[in-house]
């Protein structure tokens, strides 16, 4: 187990995620069925000093507790950081699994979705990357976005644009209208146009179905 750590490049791993953020995550995609970055928000936060990158090890046998539970203390850990950054929209955590080997990446994809409704009770995104995995392009359903070449969990705030990823759930849309509906109340000027579509469709529907 001490050798199989030990031989793990630390450095050589946060080094390409340096540059899948530089080169990927920073960029426009031609798939992506919009235009600017693969994810707007990682240059301002970099700039901002808000983007927290952080390793974890878990050796080459995980069980899918122990991935849990370090999904988990992320989510803990994202409310106890020293943000240096005044605006909590850019604020991001970065949980870096160098080690965990590829036979064992479907555990990443089921931490996400056992642990997607506490982290959205705490208004906070969670969000997989790694070599194989499936999460599609929210306008381009043929696009697997979330490729990366180190596995790794995100841990962010909750956004306006998340109305994308909340709208299917009541719970989990009630919990964006608690922080968001406002905006729409007050007129969606300067809102993607597609957010209000979504938001108002899930309106309608968990309306109708309480």
């Amino acid at each position: 187990m001490l050798t199989d750590v030990l031989a793990v490049d630390v450095a050589k791993a946060l080094a390409a995620v340096d540059e899948w953020l530089s080169e990927y995550i920073r960029r426009p995609h031609g798939e992506l069925g919009r235009t600017g970055p693969v994810c707007p928000f990682v240059e301002p936060a970099q700039r901002a000093d808000a983007l927290e990158i952080r390793v974890r090890l878990v050796g080459p046998t995980p069980s899918q507790t122990l991935i849990d539970e370090t999904v988990r203390c992320g989510l803990d850990e994202f409310s106890e950081v020293e943000w240096k950054s005044g605006n909590p929209n850019l604020r991001s955590l970065l949980l870096v699994l160098p080690d965990l080997p590829a036979e064992h990446l479907h555990l990443l994809d089921a931490a996400h979705t056992a642990l997607k409704p506490e982290s959205v009770r705490r208004g906070l995104m969670i969000a997989q990357f790694h070599q194989k995995c499936e999460e599609k392009a929210v306008r381009n359903p043929a696009f697997e976005v979330s490729h990366a070449p180190v596995p790794m969990m995100a841990v962010r705030s909750m956004a306006i644009h998340d109305v994308l990823f909340l709208a299917d759930r009541r719970e989990w849309f009630e919990e964006y209208t608690k922080r968001f509906g406002s905006r729409y109340r007050s007129g969606s000027h300067g809102i993607d146009p597609l957010l209000t579509q979504v938001y108002e469709r899930a309106r309608a529907v968990h309306a109708a179905g309480s």
